[in-house]
Order: structure tokens, then C-alpha cells, then sequence
């Protein structure tokens, strides 16, 4: 997708290791963290994946199948999340429930994007980017000064 393409965010947050307390980054609990402290304001998204791998108990393409795979409530992320040790890549990417979505299988949304939401139906998207950080995008205030409130 070229940058001109993406949706301009209300708001921007990376969070690393240190907005954790945690060695490493990226992990699947980490994910974790990040959709529980948002679930209530999540609650009417479903969610699409996308250029998800990692490591994991279970292998990141039987969770998260290709091109993309959709999930129904963030509880539902949040089990799949539960599954990955680290995620060295991945687009999750927030959409009101019964919005139909038309994903065009030539450009679908991947990791090393330019800053911003990667569909004009996202109200927000996560990427884990190369175990090294997370990148918040969201269009609701209110759910990054959630965020801002769980970690920083």
C-alpha cells in the first residue's frame, strides 16, 4: 500500500520492552497486555489479520491463516495472542462490526507500512514490528489515552 494510501491516525504510540518491564519484545502476552487494557472500547470491532509470524505454541499460520485471517471479537484475538511466544511481524487492524470489508488481494496491509491505518474502515491497528516494538494506530482519543494510562 503506498503511504499516500493510508489513513491519517488520531494517534500514534509505539510501545517497547520498557513500557512492559519485560526482556523481550513483541511477545504474544504483550498483545495480551495491550488488547485487555482496550477490550471494553473493542468490544464492537471485529478484527482482521495480516503478515502475521512468530513463534509460538501453536504455529503462527494455523492462527492466523493466510492472506488474512478474520476474528470475530478482541477475546478472540486475545486467546489466538495467547498462543504466540514472539511475534517478529503482523497487522492487526480493529473494524466496527458488520462493516463489509473488501480486501484487494494485490494489497493487503503489511508490517513495514508508513505510519498510518491501513484501511479507510479502521478505527485502529496494531503492528508488531521485528521484536522490537509495537505501533499503536487508532482513530478514538479515548482508547490511546487508555493505552497511555495502562503503560505509560
Amino acid at each position: 500500500m503506498e503511504d499516500n494510501n493510508l489513513k491519517k491516525p488520531t494517534f500514534i504510540l509505539r510501545l517497547s520492552r520498557g513500557h512492559f518491564q519485560s526482556e523481550i519484545s513483541c511477545s504474544g502476552k504483550q498483545l495480551v497486555q495491550i488488547l485487555t487494557c482496550i477490550q471494553h472500547e473493542t468490544s464492537n470491532l471485529t478484527w482482521f489479520a495480516f503478515d502475521v509470524f512468530g513463534s509460538g505454541n501453536q504455529v503462527s499460520e494455523v492462527l492466523f491463516p493466510n492472506p488474512y485471517s478474520e476474528i470475530l471479537s478482541t477475546y478472540e484475538l486475545i486467546k489466538k495472542a495467547e498462543e504466540i511466544i514472539q511475534f517478529h511481524s503482523g497487522v492487526f487492524i480493529g473494524i466496527k462490526k458488520g462493516k463489509k470489508i473488501g480486501w484487494d488481494s494485490n494489497t493487503l496491509p503489511e508490517t513495514e507500512e508508513g505510519e498510518g491505518l491501513q484501511h479507510p474502515e479502521a478505527e485502529i491497528e496494531i503492528r508488531p514490528f521485528d521484536t522490537s516494538y509495537f505501533e499503536v494506530y487508532g482513530m478514538d482519543i479515548d482508547i490511546g489515552n487508555k493505552i497511555k494510562t495502562c503503560f505509560m
